[in-house]
Order: structure tokens, then sequence, then C-alpha cells
């Protein structure tokens, strides 16, 4: 086993990891929280999260594919960027940023094929919706004020 390869998918983790604890932030803080707290967002959110590191590492694995990477590449007209393949492959510090990036690029392809291509949503899973909105309710006060008694007196005829 190349303990290299596992320094370097751990790298690859804690920045794929630090790309989901930012969104996780704005997932429980944000205007439309999807989890009142870290804990229940996670719980919702774990089904959608694992599936998105699990295409993560297939991506970063790729990496050690050169005929893969470099086909690839020279398919997108990105053939000049081979020196940064190898640079991931070597550097931890380079595979964490590669980490960070493949899960943003990775969580913005999931909300695009969301909303636009229904055919590829069935490749990531969505997040789930946001958590219902607490219902804000203005009540009118209404004040009564008496402002006299009136008192009436009647008599009653004798029979």
């Amino acid at each position: 086993m190349n303990w290299h390869l596992i320094w370097l998918w751990a790298w690859f983790f804690v920045g794929m990891t630090m790309f989901m604890a930012k969104r996780s932030y704005w997932g429980v803080f944000g205007p439309n929280p999807l989890g009142a707290n870290y804990a229940d967002y996670f719980r919702r959110c774990w089904v959608p999260l694992l599936v998105r590191s699990f295409w993560d590492s297939l991506i970063f694995w790729a990496f050690f594919t050169p005929q893969l990477v470099a086909s690839g590449l020279s398919l997108l007209g990105w053939s000049s960027a081979a020196s940064v393949v190898a640079m991931i492959t070597k550097f931890a510090v380079c595979a964490a940023a590669f980490g960070y990036m493949v899960d943003s690029v990775l969580d913005t392809l999931a909300a695009v094929a969301e909303k636009r291509l229904p055919s590829l949503s069935g490749i990531l899973p969505p997040m789930p919706p946001p958590l219902p909105q607490k219902a804000i309710v203005q009540a009118a006060i209404v004040e009564t004020k008496m402002t006299a008694l009136e008192t009436t007196t009647t008599t009653v005829p004798k029979a």
C-alpha cells in the first residue's frame, strides 16, 4: 500500500469537508435553512453529501490514471493543464484545494441539474427542501374605552 496516496486522499477529504462545512453554515443560518442546527442539517442531508463525496473521490482517483485525464483535458482544450495534474497527485496542499474545488463544482452541478436538467437530476440526489418558515402573525390590538356610564330609570306601572 502506498501511504503517500492515502495521505493525499486524506488532504483531498480535508478540502472537500471544508466546502461541506461552509455549505452547512449557510444551510443552518442562511435565509432558507435546511436544518435547525448542524446535527439536524447532516441528518437531513447525509445522502446527497455521501453521494457527492463518492463522486468527488472518483474524480480524485481518476487523476492517477494519466491516460484518462490527458484525454479528458485535451477534449476540453486544456491539454496545457497537465502540470496541474502532476501537482495534485504529488502535493497535499494541492490535493486539499482540489477537493474544495471539486466539491464546489459538483454542488453547483447538482443544483443546476435539479432546476434545469430533469434527466440528469437522478445522478446527484438533490438537497432536501428548506425547513418551513416560522409564521409571523401580526395582530391588531383593539382598545375600547368606556367614556360614560349611562343610567336610565324606568318606572313600572302598578297593575
